[in-house]
C-alpha cells in the first residue's frame, strides 16, 4: 500500500515562493480507508490550541505502538521518515539552504517525541481538527516557524460537511518581511501582505506544500455555513533547533 501523498511527484511552482499542489495525491483506496478511520475521537480528547479552536494529534502519540488503526500509524511513521524527508529536499532542491542539499539518513531524521541529539531534522505528522466557527479565519496571513522548513497540508474534509471556505491561501508579499508578530502565531504586518494570488480548495485528497521561505506568507480562509470540524493532516520538516538552522530572520515581537 503506497501512503506517500507525493507519489504522484509534483510540480515546484516558483510564484510567489515555492510550492506544490496535488489533486488527488493519494490512491483512491488508500484515501478512503485513512478517511473511514480518521480518529477523530482521539484528535478531539486532545488540549486545544489557538484560542481553544484548534485539537492537534501529533507523532509523538501516532507513532506509538498501541495506537490504532495501523494504517494512520504507518502513514505518519512514513511522513517522518528519512526516505521521505529526502524527496521533499530533492523536489526543492534549487531554493533550499547548501546544508539541505544532501541525501540525509535514519541517524539524522527522527519524529518530534523520538528524538536524540544526533537527530538534525525533526519531522511532525499532525491529524488536525478545527471547530467550525465562522466569525473569524483560524489562520490570518503569517509566516511559519523559522526552523521548519517545510510543510504540507493533505485536506480530509468530512464527507458530511456542506459548508464552504477554509482554503489554504498562498499571498504576495509587498518588500522583505522584517517583522512579525509571535503572540499572533507570527503574523505579518499589513504593509507586507500583497493580498491572496492563490487557493487551494479545501477538497478532498488535495495536498498542498511549501517551501518556508522569508516571503512565504499564507493563510486560511474563513469559513462559511460548516457543519463539520475541518480536518488535515500537516506533515512537517524542520531544523533540530535554531542553532543547527533556520529557513529565515526577522524580528519576532509579542505583545
Amino acid at each position: 500500500m503506497n501512503l506517500n501523498v507525493l507519489q504522484k511527484g509534483g510540480t515546484v511552482h516558483t510564484t510567489p515562493y515555492p510550492h506544490i499542489i496535488i489533486e488527488d495525491a493519494l490512491p483512491e483506496d488508500v484515501y478512503n480507508e485513512l478517511e473511514r478511520t480518521f480518529p477523530e475521537n482521539a484528535v478531539l480528547s486532545t488540549e486545544p490550541f489557538d484560542g481553544g479552536i484548534c485539537y492537534r494529534w501529533k507523532a509523538d502519540k501516532l507513532l506509538q505502538e498501541a495506537f490504532k488503526p495501523q494504517i494512520w500509524r504507518d502513514f505518519c511513521a512514513y511522513h517522518t521518515s528519512a526516505e521521505y524527508v529526502n524527496q521533499c529536499f530533492k523536489l526543492f532542491e534549487p531554493f533550499i539552504p547548501e546544508q539541505l542539499q544532501r541525501e540525509f539518513t535514519n541517524e539524522e531524521v527522527k519524529a518530534r517525541g523520538w528524538t536524540e541529539p544526533q537527530h538534525n531534522i525533526h519531522t511532525d505528522c499532525q491529524l488536525v481538527m478545527h471547530k467550525p466557527i465562522t466569525e473569524r479565519t483560524s489562520r490570518t496571513p503569517h509566516l511559519d516557524n523559522p526552523v521548519e522548513i517545510y510543510a504540507g497540508l493533505l485536506y480530509m474534509p468530512h464527507p458530511d460537511d456542506s459548508g464552504t471556505g477554509g482554503e489554504f491561501q498562498i499571498h504576495e508579499n509587498k518588500g522583505q518581511v522584517q517583522q512579525v508578530n509571535k503572540t499572533l502565531g507570527r503574523q505579518v504586518p499589513e504593509a507586507n501582505d500583497g493580498g491572496v494570488v492563490k487557493t487551494v480548495p479545501y477538497k478532498r485528497n488535495t495536498f498542498a506544500m511549501f517551501l518556508n521561505t522569508q516571503n512565504a506568507i499564507h493563510s486560511v480562509s474563513l469559513r462559511q455555513a460548516p457543519t463539520q470540524y475541518r480536518r488535515s493532516v500537516n506533515i512537517i520538516g524542520e531544523f533540530k533547533d535554531r542553532g543547527y538552522g533556520r529557513m529565515w530572520r526577522v524580528n519576532e515581537i509579542k505583545n
